[in-house]
C-alpha cells in the first residue's frame, strides 16, 4: 500500500521528468563523445517570446532550450560548442534568434529548422545581454568588458562600438522607435546612447549599487530600472526626470530584493512585472505606483501536481526571468529551482510548470552502495536519481544553502555535510536533520567521510584538524592533530582501519583510528595537497597537487611509486575505478582524464561539460562514471567493460 508521502513523489516525479518525446530525448540528445546520458536541462539565465506567442526560449547553461509557450513541451535544443547562453532574443519577425554566450561570441539560428546562420567575434568576455533593433536590423550586445556592440544583421559587420561604462555592462535594451539605446551595470549609471551616432544623449544615476535591468516601456514613455540596491526607479527616457519608485510593503523586506535580475512591461505599457527573491512575481501600475497584485508559484495548490510538487520541493527560489506574452495574457517567470511557470494574467493561477531545468551547481555526486541510486547534492538540496532511466526518485531540501562538502552512509540512510564550521547529519528516507549537530571544529568544514561499516565520520577543517565523530550518539571520538595547513580532504581506507589525509602543508597523512596517531607522512607535492583517494586494495593512495602532479604512493613504504604530470597546474577531483587498474582526474575544471595505474599512460580524455566539473564517482559496477558540474548538469561517461 502507498502512502501518502509516496504518491506525492510519484507525482512530482511525473511533473519533473516531462512526458513528452523530445522532453525525455534531451537525456540521451546532443551529449559529449563519450557520455551516455544527462541528468538535468542546466540551468536557467533569460526567457523570451517568440512574436507570434507560440514559443517560449530558454538561455540554458547547455543552450538554448525552444518550447512551445501553450503546452509547455520541449520542441529543440541549440547547443553551443563551448560555454553556456547567458541571454537570448527573437528577432522582431520571429524567424531567427540570437544568443550571447559566456565565451563571448553571438550566434545567430534559424528558428525553424535550428540551423547555425551567423556567429559574431567581437566581444572579449561575457555577454550579458542582447537585443534587436525594432526594424530587426541591428543587433545591441552588452557584457562584461564593458563595451556595447552594434552588429549589422545582415551582413554580421560591426556598424559601432558604445564607450562609456566602467564597469560590466548587465543590460541593454532598445527604444521602441530604435533611436536610442539605454544600458545599465556594475557602474551603477543608466546611459541612453543615440543609436545613429553612438554618442551618449544622458545618464541618469540615481541606484547606489549596480543595476540589473533596464526596460523601455513598449510606448515608449517611461523607462523602468533595477539595482541591486532593492529598488526599483521608473524615468523619463527622453528628459532623464526620475518619476517613482516602486516601494516594497513592510513585510516584503525579509526577503532581500537585490536579487531581481529581471523586470518585464505588458506589452500595454501599464504594469511592470518584478521577479522576487521570494518566489513571487510582483505586478506594479506605472501610473499610481500601486502594486496590483502578486503571482505565486502554488495559488493555493490548485492541481494535484502543483500540490506535489509544494510538497516535495518546499523552499521558495527567487525569480531569475520574466516576460510577458506578445498577447500580454500570460507571463512566464523562471525560478533558481530549474522550474519555469506560466501565469494567466487575469486570473493569477499558474496555468502549467516546465521542470527538469536545474537551479545551483552541483556540489557533489554520490552512488548508493548498491548503485541503483544516484544522489545529486546541489546548493540546499540533495536529489536521488534512478541512473539508468534519469528519473528523479525524490529531491530532500535543506534550509541550509552553503554546503561544503556531502558524504553518503554505507547504508543508504543518512547524509553528512560541512555547513561552516558544523556538520550536519539528514535522513537520506525522510529528509529530516539529527536533532544535533556535530560542532567541534573553529574553521570551516573541507570534507566528511563515513568509514566502511558507516559507524564513524571523518571531517576535516581549515583549523587543520581532523574529528571523528560516532555516527549513533553524535558523540566526538578523537581529534588528530599534526598538519600545519588547512586540511583539504579526508578518506578512510578500505578496512576502516586508518584514514588519509591531504593538507595545504604540502602533506599526506595516514592516521591509526584507534590511537589517532599519524602513521606515515607522505612528501611531495608543492603548492599544497588537494585531493585524496585510496585504492580498493588500500595498498596504494592517489593524490593530487596544486604543483600540476598526480603521484600515486605505497602505503607499506610511504614512497611514491609513479609521478603523472597532465602537463597542468590544475587538478582537483581523484578516484579510483572499482577495480583498481584506472585512475580517473579532472584536469584543468573540464577534462576528464583516465591513467593507467601500472603504467601511468593516459587512456583516454573525456571532454563537453559547461562550467568547471566539481565531482566525479565511478559507480559501483564499474561500467559509468558520473560527473557534476557548476552548469547544474550531470554526466553520465561510458566505461568500456
Amino acid at each position: 500500500m502507498k502512502t501518502a508521502f509516496s504518491v506525492l513523489v510519484l507525482l512530482a516525479a511525473s511533473v519533473i521528468c516531462f512526458s513528452g518525446a523530445f522532453g525525455q530525448a534531451y537525456v540521451q540528445e546532443h551529449l559529449p563523445e563519450g557520455a551516455k546520458a544527462r541528468i538535468g536541462k542546466g540551468r536557467v539565465y533569460e526567457l523570451a517570446y517568440s512574436p507570434d506567442n507560440t514559443l517560449l526560449a530558454v538561455a540554458s547553461t547547455i543552450g538554448i532550450w525552444i518550447y512551445d509557450a501553450r503546452r509547455g513541451e520541449a520542441l529543440k535544443l541549440l547547443t553551443v560548442p563551448t560555454e553556456g547562453v547567458g541571454s537570448i532574443a527573437f528577432s522582431p519577425d520571429g524567424h531567427s534568434l540570437v544568443g550571447g554566450s559566456y565565451d563571448g561570441t553571438l550566434r545567430l539560428w534559424d528558428v525553424r529548422t535550428g540551423a547555425s546562420m551567423l556567429t559574431l567575434k567581437g566581444h572579449t568576455e561575457s555577454v550579458r545581454s542582447v537585443v534587436f533593433s525594432p526594424d530587426g536590423s541591428t543587433l545591441a550586445s552588452g557584457g562584461y568588458d564593458k563595451i556595447i556592440r552594434l552588429w549589422d544583421i545582415h551582413s554580421g559587420e560591426l556598424k559601432a562600438t558604445l564607450t562609456g561604462h566602467t564597469d560590466r555592462i548587465y543590460s541593454v535594451a532598445f527604444s521602441p522607435d530604435g533611436q536610442s539605446l539605454a544600458s545599465g551595470g556594475r557602474d551603477e549609471l543608466i546611459r541612453i546612447w543615440d543609436v545613429r551616432t553612438g554618442e551618449p544623449l544622458r545618464i541618469f544615476a540615481g541606484h547606489v549599487e549596480y543595476i540589473s535591468a533596464v526596460a523601455y516601456a513598449p510606448d515608449g514613455e517611461t523607462l523602468a530600472t533595477h539595482g541591486a540596491d532593492g529598488k526599483t526607479y521608473v524615468w523619463h527616457p527622453k528628459t532623464g526626470e526620475f518619476l517613482k519608485a516602486f516601494e516594497q510593503e513592510p513585510e516584503d523586506i525579509v526577503f532581500n530584493s537585490r536579487f531581481v535580475y529581471s523586470i518585464a512591461y505588458s506589452p500595454d505599457s501599464t504594469t511592470l512585472a518584478c521577479g522576487m527573491h521570494d518566489g513571487t512575481v510582483q505586478l506594479w501600475d506605472i501610473r499610481t505606483g500601486h502594486r496590483k497584485s502578486t503571482l505565486t508559484r502554488h495559488p493555493g495548490a490548485n492541481t494535484a501536481t502543483d500540490a506535489a510538487l509544494k510538497t516535495v520541493n518546499e523552499r521558495t527560489n527567487w525569480v531569475t526571468s520574466v516576460v510577458f506574452s506578445p498577447s500580454g495574457d500570460t507571463l512566464a517567470g523562471s525560478s533558481d529551482d530549474g522550474t519555469i511557470h506560466f501565469w494567466d494574467i487575469g486570473s493569477g493561477i499558474s496555468q502549467h510548470i516546465v521542470t527538469g531545468h536545474t537551479g545551483r551547481f552541483v556540489r557533489s555526486v554520490m552512488y548508493a552502495s548498491h548503485g541503483r541510486i544516484l544522489a545529486c547534492a546541489r546548493l540546499g538540496s540533495i536529489e536521488l536519481w534512478e541512473p539508468h532511466t534519469g528519473t528523479l526518485i525524490k529531491t530532500i531540501n535543506s534550509d541550509v544553502n552553503r554546503w561544503t562538502s556531502v558524504a553518503y552512509s554505507p547504508d543508504n540512510v543518512t547524509f553528512a555535510y560541512g555547513h561552516y564550521n558544523t556538520v550536519w547529519l539528514l535522513d537520506a528516507n525522510i529528509g529530516e536533520h539529527a536533532k544535533t549537530a556535530l560542532s567541534g571544529h573553529k574553521g570551516r568544514i573541507t570534507s566528511v567521510d563515513f568509514s566502511p561499516d558507516g559507524s564513524i565520520l571523518a571531517s576535516s577543517s581549515s583549523d587543520k584538524t581532523i574529528c571523528l565523530w560516532d555516527v549513533v550518539t553524535g558523540g566526538l571520538r578523537n581529534v588528530f592533530v599534526g598538519h600545519t595547513g588547512k586540511v583539504q580532504h579526508v578518506v578512510f581506507s578500505p578496512t576502516g582501519q586508518t584514514l588519509a589525509s591531504a593538507s595545504d602543508d604540502n602533506t599526506l597523512r595516514i592516521w591509526d583510528i584507534n590511537t589517532g596517531e599519524a602513521i606515515k607522512t607522505l612528501t611531495g607535492h608543492a603548492g599544497g595537497v588537494r585531493d585524496v583517494a585510496f585504492s580498493p586494495t588500500g595498498l596504494t593512495l592517489a593524490s593530487t597537487g596544486a604543483d600540476g602532479t598526480l603521484r600515486i604512493w605505497d602505503i607499506n613504504t610511504g614512497e611514491p611509486i609513479k609521478t603523472i604530470t597532465p602537463m597542468s597546474d590544475s587538478l582537483s577531483s581523484i578516484a579510483y575505478s572499482p577495480d583498481g587498474s584506472t585512475l580517473a582526474s579532472v584536469v584543468d575544471g573540464k577534462n576528464i582524464h583516465f591513467w593507467s595505474v601500472h603504467s601511468g599512460e593516459l587512456l583516454r580524455t573525456f571532454t563537453g561539460h559547461i562550467g568547471y566539473i566539481s565531482s566525479i564517482v565511478y559507480s559501483p559496477d564499474g561500467r559509468t562514471l558520473t560527473s557534476g558540474s557548476s552548469g547544474g548538469t550531470v554526466l553520465l561517461w561510458e566505461i568500456a567493460p
